[in-house]
C-alpha cells in the first residue's frame, strides 16, 4: 500500500471514531437517566466542531508519519499499539475541547415567607373585665378549652345564638328529651362554661394572643408552618424579631428594646428575611395580631394607604373587647413650673372617665412632702369620656414641692396603673423687682407699665425722663431721674436690688456714662438681666461708639425696610410679623399656648409691626426671633443678620435686645392675653435666671427645672471671664443623681462650649426617668476656691398615649385588611390562617451540572493513557 493511502485511511478512521463518540456520549447519558443529558458547550456551531476536527486530524496525520519512521526500530505490533495510544490521547483532547458537561434537572419545593407580628404595646397588657359573654366564649375557643369535636360544635351553636341576641340553647331535645333532665344538664354546662370563662377573663390581651397562636397540640402557627416559612416579630413603635421558643412561655416584654408607650401601626415595616439557610423567599403576607390601638391618631384610611404600599395582603386579628372599658385615668395635669411666694396656683387636670358616666367620682390632690396633710378633694359626675377638675393649691414655702393627683380604683376598672400622676413646682422668694426706664410716655411704656403694675407678683419701679409737670404737685407722677430711686447701696450698683431692668428709648442726655457703667456692672458682676428696647428717637442709634454697643447682643442695628404697600390693610396683614426661631420656642415667654402647633399659629395671627430694628448677631449670641419683610423666608443666614429679639450672656448676667416698640399691638381683639403673658413670663424667667446657683467663678442653671417624662432640658454653666482667662483648659461635667427611694440612677454629662461662646457650656438632658435629680458640678483642670452650689431637676411622670385610652380599634384593623386584600379575623378564627396561605408552597425546577472537561476523571484517563505510551517506549529503548 502506498504511504499516502495509509495516512489517509488512518485520518478518515479517526474522523469516523471522533464523530461516533461525539454523538454517542449524549445518547448514552439519557440511557442512564431521562432527566440527565450530556451537552457540549463549545459545539454551538458547525464551524467550531469542524475546526476542532481539522486540528486534531492534522495531529493524527503527524503521528502516522512518526509511526512509519518508528517501524524501522520496533516491531509492527508495538508500533501499532503506540500509534493507537497516541490517537486515543488526541481523541480525549478533542472531546475535552468540546466542553462536555453533565447536566440534569432537580425539583424542590420552596415556601413563601409569612410575617406574624404580635402587638406588645402597653395597651395589650389590658385585662378586659368588661368583655361580654360572647367575646369570652370566642377567646376560650381560641385557646382550645373546648377539646372534643362534639364540644366545639356545641360551642359554635352557642356563639350563633349569642350573635343573634338570644339565650343559647344549652341542651337540645335530641340530647335529652326529658325537660327536667335537660334543665339539669343545662345548669351543669353553664357552670362548667363559667369556670372556663373565669380563667379566660383574667388573661391580658397579650397573653390571649400568645396562647391562641402557640396553643397546645397542633397550633395555628404549626399548621401555617407546613405551608409557608413563618417569621415572628413583636411591634409597638417599630418591629423586632421574636424567636419561636419565646412563645412557649409568657412574653418578657421588658427585655424588648422598644418604646411600648407608643403604637404606630402606620409605620409598620416588614422585617428583612433572616433565614440562616440563605433561601431568598418572597413575602406572601403579614398577620397583625393587635387591639388596633394606634397612638398617631391618624384616620384609618390614611394608615391603610401606607400599609397598602407594601404590596402584600395584611391579615388582621382583633384581640380585646369591643366594648369600651371602664377606666379612670389622669390624662393630663396643667400646672405652673414655678410660682412666687404667697401665690395660690391653679392646677387643672383632664381625666378619662369612660364607662363612669353619671357616677359620682372623687378626685384627690395630696402633698407628697407632707403626707399627713389632709388631701384636697373634688367630686365630679362625668357626662362623657373625659372630665375636667381644678384645684387651688395652698400657699407653700420657698423651695420645691411635690404633689400627686389621684382617684380611687373603682370596681371592675380595666387598669389600676393610670389612676395617679405626680408633679412638682418651685416656689421662689418674694416678688420680682423690675425697673422700667424710658424717655417719654410712649405707647409701649404705657401698656408695659400697665401689664407689670397689675401683676401681683411684680414690684415695679419706673423712671420717665420726659413727662408733663405743671408744678401743682411737689414732684412728677413718675420719678424723672435715676437718682430719685433712692440711695445707692454701699456695695453694688443702684440696680443691684432689681431682678430685671428694662431700658426704653432714652436719650444720652438723660442716661449718663456713669449710669451705663453701673448697668454694665449690674450685668457682668451682679448677674442681672438687662432688656434694651428700641425706640424711634434715640435708642440705639444715638449710642454709637459707646459702652452700650458692647452690651447689645447685635451689631450694626438697622431699620426694617418695608414696602409702602404693606403699611396698609387690617392689623394682622399690616407690616412685618415676629418670626420666632427654634431657640425661642423652647422659652416660656414665646409659648403663647401649651400646644406648640397652636402657639406657632398664634404668632402668625398677631398684628404686624410698622417699625422695627434688626441687627447681626454677635459671636455667642442667640436669636429668639427675627424680623423679615413679607415674602422673605427664615434661613440660617437671615436668622443671624436679622435678629429682632436676641440674647447673649455678659459675664455673670445677660442682655436681651427687643427691636420693636409696639408689643402693645398684640392686644388687638384679645385684650391683655398675649401681651401680658409674654412680659409676665419674661419677668419670671429673668427671676429664675438670677436665682440660679453659682459663685464668683461659675454659675449653674437649668433651662427648665421641671420637665415631663420624655421631654428634655439643658444643663448650662457660665464661666466668669477672668476665671476662664486664668484656666483656659477648664472642663466641666454635670453629675445627675436620682434622689429618694427606688432604683438608683446616676449619669454624668460632659458640658461643651456653645459655638462662638467659650464662656457658656451646655449639655442636653434627655431620657431621664421620673423623679428628682440632684445636679452637681465636677470641675477639672482648674482650682475653684468657692463651694460649688447645686441645682435640682424634677422629671414628672407622664401617662403614655398607650394608656390614655385602651379601647380597641376594630375599624382600623378592618380597614387595613380590606385595603390590602387581606382578611379581618376574630381571635377564635386563627385556625383559618393556613387556608389564607394555601398557595404559598411552590415547586421550583433547577438545572444542576458537572463540567466534565475539568473533572478529575478526565485527568486520570488522560494521564493513564499517556503513562502507558511512555512506559512502552522506554521498555523498548525508544527515546
Amino acid at each position: 500500500m502506498r504511504p499516502w493511502h495509509w495516512i489517509l485511511m488512518i485520518a478518515l478512521g479517526f474522523l469516523a471514531v471522533a464523530s461516533v463518540f461525539m454523538e454517542a456520549l449524549p445518547v448514552l447519558g439519557t440511557f442512564f437517566s431521562s432527566s440527565a443529558s450530556l451537552v457540549y458547550h463549545n459545539a454551538g456551531s458547525s464551524w467550531q466542531v469542524a475546526g476542532l476536527l481539522g486540528l486534531t486530524t492534522a495531529c493524527v496525520v503527524v503521528l502516522t508519519i512518526l509511526f512509519r519512521d518508528e517501524r524501522k526500530l520496533v516491531s509492527r505490533p508495538l508500533g501499532l499499539t503506540l500509534l493507537g495510544l497516541r490517537v486515543c490521547l488526541i481523541l480525549i483532547v478533542f472531546l475535552t475541547l468540546l466542553g462536555p458537561t453533565w447536566t440534569w434537572s432537580v425539583q424542590r419545593s420552596q415556601m413563601d415567607r409569612v410575617l406574624v407580628a404580635f402587638d406588645v404595646s402597653q395597651s395589650m397588657e389590658t385585662v378586659d373585665l368588661q368583655a361580654t359573654e360572647l367575646e369570652k366564649i370566642r377567646w376560650a375557643e381560641a385557646l382550645g378549652l373546648f377539646g372534643s369535636a362534639e364540644s366545639q360544635q356545641r360551642v359554635q351553636r352557642w356563639i350563633k345564638d349569642l350573635e343573634a341576641g338570644k339565650e343559647p340553647e344549652w341542651v337540645t331535645e335530641e340530647e335529652a328529651a326529658d325537660p327536667e333532665r335537660r334543665a339539669r344538664m343545662a345548669l351543669v354546662r353553664k357552670q362548667n362554661l363559667q369556670s372556663q370563662l373565669t380563667e379566660v377573663s383574667a388573661l391580658s390581651r397579650l397573653e390571649l394572643s400568645r396562647r391562641a397562636a402557640s396553643g397546645q397540640g397542633k397550633s395555628p402557627l404549626d399548621a401555617l408552618s407546613e405551608l409557608c416559612r413563618v417569621q415572628l416579630c413583636v411591634f409597638a413603635d417599630h418591629p423586632l424579631a421574636l424567636p419561636k421558643e419565646d412563645l412557649l412561655k409568657p412574653l418578657d416584654v421588658a427585655r424588648f428594646q422598644i418604646d411600648r408607650g407608643h403604637s404606630r401601626i402606620r409605620n409598620f415595616q416588614p422585617l428583612p428575611d433572616t433565614s440562616s439557610k440563605g433561601d431568598s423567599s418572597s413575602l406572601a403576607g403579614i398577620v397583625l395580631i393587635s387591639d388596633g390601638h394606634d397612638t398617631e391618631k391618624k384616620r384609618a384610611a390614611s394608615v391603610a394607604n401606607q400599609l397598602q404600599g407594601l404590596g402584600v395582603p395584611v391579615h388582621t386579628v382583633l384581640v380585646g373587647s369591643e366594648h369600651r372599658p371602664r377606666d379612670l385615668a389622669i390624662l393630663h395635669v396643667d400646672h405652673p413650673e414655678s410660682v412666687f411666694l404667697k401665690d395660690r396656683p391653679l392646677v387643672k387636670a383632664i381625666l378619662q372617665t369612660s364607662g363612669f358616666e353619671g357616677e359620682s367620682l372623687n378626685v384627690y390632690l395630696q402633698s407628697l412632702d407632707v403626707p399627713d396633710r389632709i388631701p384636697l378633694q373634688r367630686t365630679i359626675t362625668p357626662t362623657g369620656p373625659t372630665s375636667n377638675v381644678e384645684f387651688t393649691l395652698p400657699e407653700e414655702t420657698v423651695g420645691r414641692h411635690r404633689y400627686r393627683i389621684w382617684t380611687d380604683v373603682a370596681p371592675r376598672e380595666t387598669r389600676e396603673d393610670n389612676n395617679s400622676e405626680d408633679f412638682s413646682f418651685n416656689v421662689v422668694d418674694d416678688r420680682a423687682r423690675v425697673l422700667l426706664v424710658d424717655g417719654e410716655s410712649r405707647w409701649e411704656f404705657r401698656f408695659l407699665d400697665d401689664a407689670l403694675s397689675r401683676d401681683p407678683q411684680v414690684s415695679l419701679d419706673r423712671v420717665l425722663f420726659e413727662q408733663p409737670f405743671l408744678g401743682i404737685l411737689k414732684q412728677s407722677f413718675f420719678p424723672s431721674k435715676l437718682d430719685d430711686l433712692g440711695q445707692t447701696p454701699h456695695q453694688g450698683t443702684r440696680f443691684s436690688s432689681y431682678d430685671l431692668v428694662l431700658i426704653g428709648d432714652v436719650s444720652p442726655g438723660d442716661m449718663r456714662a456713669q449710669d451705663w457703667q453701673d448697668l454694665d456692672r449690674y450685668v457682668r458682676q451682679e448677674g442681672g438681666t438687662l432688656v434694651c428696647m428700641a425706640g424711634k428717637r434715640y435708642f440705639p442709634k444715638a449710642y454709637r461708639g459707646t459702652l452700650i454697643e458692647e452690651l447689645l447682643p447685635i451689631s450694626q442695628p438697622r431699620q426694617v425696610e418695608l414696602d409702602p404697600a404693606v403699611m396698609l390693610g387690617p392689623p394682622p396683614a399690616r407690616g412685618f410679623h415676629v418670626t420666632v426661631t427654634e431657640d425661642g420656642y423652647v422659652l416660656p415667654m414665646f409659648q403663647l399656648d401649651r400646644d406648640r402647633v397652636r402657639s406657632t399659629q398664634i404668632w402668625g395671627e398677631l398684628p404686624g409691626h410698622l417699625w422695627g430694628m434688626v441687627g447681626e448677631l454677635r459671636a455667642g449670641a442667640t436669636a429668639w426671633a427675627i424680623g423679615l419683610p413679607p415674602g422673605q423666608r427664615l434661613t440660617l443666614e437671615n436668622e443671624r443678620k436679622n435678629a429682632l429679639i436676641a440674647q447673649h450672656y455678659v459675664g455673670a448676667g445677660q442682655v436681651i435686645w427687643i427691636g420693636i416698640d409696639s408689643t402693645w399691638r398684640w392686644r388687638y381683639q384679645v385684650g391683655d392675653l398675649y401681651h401680658h403673658r409674654f412680659w409676665g413670663q419674661l419677668t419670671r424667667w429673668a427671676v429664675s435666671f438670677k436665682a440660679s446657683a453659682g459663685n464668683k467663678s461659675i454659675r449653674l442653671g437649668l433651662r427648665e427645672n421641671v420637665i415631663r417624662e420624655g421631654e428634655s432640658t439643658q444643663v448650662q454653666v457660665r464661666l466668669e471671664e477672668r476665671f476662664f482667662a486664668q484656666y483656659p483648659n477648664v472642663t466641666v461635667e454635670a453629675v445627675l443623681t436620682k434622689q429618694g427611694e427606688g432604683r438608683p440612677f446616676a449619669q454624668t454629662l460632659k458640658l461643651v462650649p456653645r459655638e462662638g461662646n467659650p464662656l457658656l457650656l451646655e449639655a442636653p438632658v434627655t431620657g431621664f426617668p421620673p423623679g428628682e435629680f440632684k445636679v452637681q458640678l465636677r470641675v477639672n483642670d482648674a482650682e475653684v476656691k468657692e463651694e460649688l452650689l447645686e441645682a435640682m431637676l424634677a422629671v414628672n411622670a407622664e401617662l403614655t398615649p398607650e394608656l390614655q385610652d385602651v379601647h380597641v380599634n376594630r375599624q382600623l384593623l378592618e380597614q387595613l385588611a380590606s385595603s390590602t386584600g387581606g382578611t379581618f379575623l376574630q381571635l377564635n378564627e386563627l385556625s383559618r390562617l393556613p387556608s389564607l396561605f394555601s398557595g404559598s408552597k411552590q415547586t421550583l425546577e433547577s438545572r444542576e451540572e458537572i463540567p466534565l472537561y475539568g473533572h478529575w476523571i478526565v485527568l486520570v484517563l488522560f494521564s493513564t493513557v499517556a503513562m502507558t505510551e511512555w512506559v512502552l517506549r522506554k521498555l523498548n529503548g525508544l527515546p
